[in-house]
């Protein structure tokens, strides 16, 4: 293509390009308009990168902080009678469970356990005296913290009959303690 067929294509925004030179309030009009894209660019950026930082916070990738509660479960203080199963003297694979369950329904933007980042992909199992999360082995005391609104957590918690007073009847402990400022770690990468 030669310089003078691109040239030639120039003619189609002639007419466009003569009107422009009328004034200056079309410059003024065109660099509003090339103003207000990009402000909108910025702001639908911005959003992106939110909505991508919630996204990371609920896989566990980032930590998250804010006001919330820690629980503190341990294991029965007294020794189990005879013919009693042994294991119900110690915090169980399903009490984690239940009680993980319980404070994402009270709204918790984030859970972890003696340290381990819950997210969807986090097993609970028992091994023994320990439990397994996240493949690591951990024991007792466990320490459960959740960040959230707390009224809301420990309420779903400390309900009449709920997780809180089963647990005390089955001789294990609950401590329950409102903090103003929480964080709970990011997931760690190896157990991904």
């Amino acid at each position: 293509m030669t310089v003078q067929a691109k040239a030639g294509h120039l003619w189609v925004f002639r007419p466009a390009l003569a009107r422009l030179r009328a004034g200056p309030v079309v410059w003024i009009v065109l660099a509003v308009a090339g103003w207000a894209t990009a402000g909108g660019l910025a702001v639908a950026t911005v959003r992106a990168h939110q909505v991508a930082a919630r996204f990371a916070a609920e896989a566990g990738r980032t930590p998250v902080s804010g006001p919330g509660i820690e629980i503190v479960l341990t294991d029965a203080s007294r020794a189990p009678r005879t013919g009693e199963n042994p294991s119900l003297a110690l915090v169980q694979d399903s009490d984690l469970i239940f009680l993980n369950m319980m404070l994402w329904y009270g709204g918790a933007r984030a859970v972890a356990i003696n340290g381990e980042r819950v997210t969807a992909q986090t097993t609970i199992t028992s091994s023994g005296p320990t439990l397994v999360i996240n493949r690591r082995r951990l024991v007792g005391p466990f320490h459960v913290v959740a960040v959230g609104d707390p009224r809301v957590l420990r309420g779903v918690i400390e309900t009449r009959g709920g997780f809180a007073d089963r647990m005390r009847e089955s001789g294990l402990g609950v401590e329950i303690h409102t903090h103003p400022n929480l964080v709970v770690p990011a997931r760690d990468g190896d157990a991904l």
